[in-house]
């Protein structure tokens, strides 16, 4: 696999996910109003099949980081990527609880303090869930490389396949079971399979797809079985809305997420792939190092955009989601892009330094 064209294929992909994140958040609202209407059906969809994006990057992660000789090095992981994702972290994890404060006009030391000092427990932005799965995996990734390494992809196959019947097939089926056979399929906490449990399924998933050969995957069928499972679990979730449990771990427990996310994994990839244009490269290189500060920022603009827009622009429906997405995505790249070109602050809110 020639290197650049993987790399550009992951930009592209990482790019395509931020931007389904803030689909997501700026689309939250719209699937709590006008409940049962046409277009709360189709944001409803939007919203779900967008989805996907989380678990893309656990999968794009789990293709850099386990692809590259360098992640079994301990001195290189402590010293080099977790500062890279952690710093940042802490950094948004003050910010939030001051723009949060400085919003709802209650902004005092406080305050801040009392958000910040949960922070190992609990994130001080919703959005932030996000670092606390990937720091961890950060952490493990030179054991999980070192298991790759020396793992046949038939071996591969199996791990993933433990992961994805105990932590999504089996919880998804226990939902919606009779309220009589609720704990029938409910293992005993003390028979867990927690090595493969969580987003680490997805990070060795990602590995997993860079070894298989992409082009023995048909795209309408990959795109059959992303809408399919996409439409599929908005229903499901509605008659069953148990199965969006809380914390988030429904990207993982619900079987339609994962099945529906390496679909559009293999789909993004092949496209991706085949994207030659030069400007286009050129755009998608531009905004991938952005990525992580978006992802970082988006949610504070959201909170002052969506009520701004809600009182002063005179449209509804899907014509004013999305044009609240548009102004949320502009603003996000521009003020992390702004930053980016800052030294030293770079690095302290988007994990990046400049190259001399």
């Amino acid at each position: 696999m020639n290197k650049n064209h993987r790399i550009f294929y992951l930009d592209f992909i990482r790019v395509i996910a931020i931007f389904l994140v803030i689909f997501i958040h700026v689309s939250a609202i719209d699937t709590t109003l006008n409940i049962g209407s046409g277009q709360w059906q189709i944001t409803k969809i939007l919203n779900y099949l967008a989805h996907i994006s989380v678990p893309v990057f656990f999968m794009i992660s789990g293709s850099l980081l386990l692809n590259s000789k360098k992640t079994t090095s301990l001195g290189y992981t402590w010293k080099q990527r977790i500062p890279r994702v952690t710093i940042p972290f802490v950094a948004w994890s003050i910010i939030s609880p001051i723009v949060v404060g400085v919003y709802a006009h209650s902004l005092s030391l406080h305050n801040v303090l009392t958000v910040v000092k949960t922070i190992l427990y609990q994130p001080t932005s919703p959005t932030l869930w996000f670092m606390y799965p990937l720091i961890g995996i950060y952490i493990l990734s030179p054991v999980i490389k070192t298991f790759v390494d020396n793992a046949s992809t038939e071996m591969l196959v199996y791990v993933t396949g433990i992961w994805l019947v105990t932590c999504s097939l089996i919880p998804s089926i226990a939902v919606m079971l009779p309220k009589n056979f609720e704990h029938l399929l409910e293992l005993s906490p003390i028979a867990n399979f927690f090595l493969v449990g969580g987003f680490t399924g997805y990070f060795i998933l990602g590995y997993l797809l860079t070894k298989v050969k992409i082009k023995n995957f048909n795209n309408i069928i990959l795109l059959l079985v992303f809408l399919i499972f996409g439409i599929g679990g908005n229903f499901v979730s509605e008659i069953f809305p148990k199965i969006f449990d809380a914390n988030n771990g429904y990207y993982v427990t619900s079987i339609f997420i994962p099945i529906m996310s390496v679909a559009a994994f293999i789909l993004l990839q092949k496209w991706g792939s085949k994207i030659k244009s030069k400007a286009t490269i050129k755009a998608f290189e531009f905004l991938s190092p952005l990525v992580f500060g978006v992802y970082l920022i988006h949610n504070l603009l959201i909170l002052y955009v969506e009520p701004w827009f809600m009182n002063h622009v005179a449209i509804h429906g899907l014509a004013a989601t999305f044009l609240r997405y548009i102004v949320v995505v502009i603003l996000s790249i521009i003020i992390i892009w702004i930053l980016n070109l800052i030294p030293g602050v770079n690095y302290l809110l988007t994990g990046n330094s400049r190259k001399k």
